[in-house]
Parts: structure tokens; sequence; C-alpha cells
């Protein structure tokens, strides 16, 4: 007979993630499946703006994206829509703004 095991109780970190570079990913696909196409790194502010920009004119013009905002959103999110009904995002992590 075996002995039965006590739970192991799990612990959420108690401080907020520290960050020290944005990722910018561009993905496309269905929303809720997304595949993600590229990621880039950036160290400040301005490489993260400058990455979501290069994307979102490549991808505009390479695939005739269709984007609903030209500019990067509050919530670090922008959508775009190609022929066909392919839904394509470029997302930044952490939100612009967070690294000091």
């Amino acid at each position: 007979m075996t002995e039965p095991t006590s739970p192991e109780q799990l612990e959420l970190p108690l401080e907020f993630p520290t960050y020290d570079h944005y990722v910018v990913t561009i993905s496309k696909g269905a929303i809720g499946d997304m595949e993600v196409v590229r990621t880039h790194q950036a160290k400040t502010e301005e490489e993260a703006l400058n990455l979501v920009d290069g994307l979102r004119d490549s991808f505009g013009n390479r695939d005739n994206v269709t984007w609903r905002e030209q500019e990067m959103t509050a919530t670090g999110t922008m959508y775009g829509l190609a022929p066909g009904g392919v839904v394509y995002e470029i997302a930044v992590t952490p939100t612009l703004g967070t690294l000091s």
C-alpha cells in the first residue's frame, strides 16, 4: 500500500515582474489561434516603435494588410486584416512606457 501524498502548496510571486527590454511580435491567423511570424527585442521605447512601424509598413505592402490603427495603442496591440480574412497582430510586451 502506498502512502498518500500531501498536496503541494503553490506560491505566487509577491513582486511585479521587472523588464529590461521590449519584445515586439507579429502574429497572424484567427483570433485566439495566432501563429507568431516574427519576434524582435528592443532596449528602448524608440527602438520598439521603429520596429512596430517597420513591421506595419512591411506587412502592409507585402501581404496587403490594412491596419485598423496607424499608431500603437495603449494596450500594446495593433490589428490588421489581409485579403482572405487573415488577421494580423503586432504586440509590444511590456506595454510602451513601462521601462524607465
